[in-house]
């Protein structure tokens, strides 16, 4: 199976038909589901600044509802567009525009971080959000989600590992959303979902996301690296790329990679199927 893919930069309209999207949201995540039948399904919403790139994908495909939305875990650059994304294409509330969400599934506010980010969730989402676990599904023409096994973090742990993982079914594409998950558990998760064609790399192609292991389990044929080419983090990591030296990669922003970066080392890390993105990423999901 080889499904066809577009880079959506300066494109006038967008692919009708079931796909996924990858937005292009900088340092962050963001990702579109369409369905056979038209549903549409969010995971996460990226940075507060890169909310008009999600509101400007929303807008190609003609989408004012979102059918689910899921938030991997409260990190801002992956929940911080949601409020101004709600607003709709004017910003105002009450003014006709707003994006309308039935449901909304995140780890469960138990120790959320206090930030504005995490706050405005909260707010808009009100009453039609709710704690989702592993082995929770959701389905539609064409379109199935289900949460994957994590682990079981620490009583302790940091955001990243309090996320959650999905396993995505959408024509013949089956997709890994890990979130920002450490490596021995995104390793899990890629064990509970098998084989897939796409992952997307846990933590933006960081150091402690993407394992031998995980490679392994996930046996992707296309990996998506979400990054942004500002990115401070040197995400995605030079052991990263080498560790995918064989697979196909394709990565939204490369930081620092320039010979006065600060990540010089990533230009010579890139392997001969790795390809640097300008725009959105669609992928094509033939129905079955």
């Amino acid at each position: 199976m080889d499904p066809t893919a577009l880079l959506l930069a300066g494109t006038l309209t967008a692919p009708s038909g079931p796909g996924l999207r990858f937005i292009d949201v900088g340092q962050g995540s963001a990702l579109l589901l369409v369905g056979a039948a038209g549903q549409a399904v969010m995971i996460d919403s990226g940075p507060a600044g890169a909310a008009e790139a999600v509101l400007h994908a929303l807008d190609e495909h003609g989408l004012l509802r979102i059918d689910l939305w899921i938030h991997t875990h409260f990190d801002a650059d992956h929940v911080g567009g949601f409020g101004r994304v709600l607003a709709g294409a004017d910003g105002v509330v009450g003014s006709g525009d707003e994006i309308e969400v039935v449901a909304l599934w995140d780890r469960g506010l138990a120790g959320a971080p206090a930030t504005d980010a995490v706050a405005a969730y909260r707010a808009g989402a009100g009453e039609r959000r709710r704690e989702a676990r592993a082995g929770d599904r959701w389905d539609a023409p064409g379109l199935s989600l289900r949460l994957v096994r994590t682990g079981a973090p620490l009583m302790f742990a940091a955001e990243n590992a309090r996320g959650l993982a999905i396993c995505v079914e959408i024509g013949e594409l089956r997709l890994l959303a890990p979130g920002d998950l450490p490596a021995a558990q995104a390793a899990e998760a890629a064990a509970d979902c098998g084989a897939v064609y796409v992952l997307w790399a846990a933590h933006h192609g960081g150091v402690d996301g993407t394992s031998a292991t995980v490679i392994a389990a996930a046996d992707p044929a296309l990996v998506v690296i979400s990054a942004g080419h500002d990115n401070p983090y040197c995400h995605p990591a030079a052991i990263t790329l080498a560790r995918l030296s064989t697979r196909a990669v394709w990565i939204t922003g490369l930081a620092g990679a320039g010979p006065l970066g600060a990540c010089p080392s990533l230009a010579t890390s890139l392997a001969e199927q790795h390809r640097l993105l300008a725009g959105d990423l669609w992928l094509v999901a033939d129905e079955p």
